[in-house]
């Protein structure tokens, strides 16, 4: 095998693969792009970071790592303190370990998941809330 096919291969092998925690605050960042009030779009934000709104969609979906200063200066862009982007992040976690993404942030990603998220915690009471609640999940067994 020549040299040149041994370099290509090792640089193969180099590539670093999206990993869990790359896609846990990428997913983190959308949710919060997305519920804030207007909406910032991809685009809004990467003018307000000096970026592009492709490398906001590749943080987005993990395929760029985030390095500290700009976690920091998107935190401070989407007005949340930079702790938003660590909670629920286990404890321990290695890095090849899958993270399991919450329910809430799913929901948020949802396509109508976050008009739903806003419209049920405007419902003026918990009686109100149950009846949405019973009725979403008369819907899911319905299939």
């Amino acid at each position: 095998m020549s040299k040149n096919k041994k370099a290509k291969r090792a640089a193969k092998r180099t590539v670093r693969s999206p990993t869990s925690l790359d896609r846990h605050f990428g997913e983190r960042l959308r949710v919060r792009r997305l519920m804030m009030v207007p909406k910032v779009s991809q685009k809004e934000l990467g003018e307000a970071l000096g970026v592009t709104f492709q490398q906001i969609q590749k943080y987005e979906l993990g395929a760029n790592r985030i390095s500290t200063a700009t976690l920091v200066r998107i935190a401070a862009a989407l007005k949340v303190d930079v702790q938003y982007f660590f909670d629920e992040l286990p404890t321990n976690l290695k890095n090849n370990k899958e993270i399991k993404t919450p329910a809430l942030v799913e929901m948020s990603l949802a396509t109508h998941g976050p008009r739903l998220i806003k419209a049920f915690l405007n419902l003026k009471n918990d009686k109100l809330r149950e009846a949405v609640a019973d009725l979403a999940t008369a819907l899911e067994r319905a299939g």
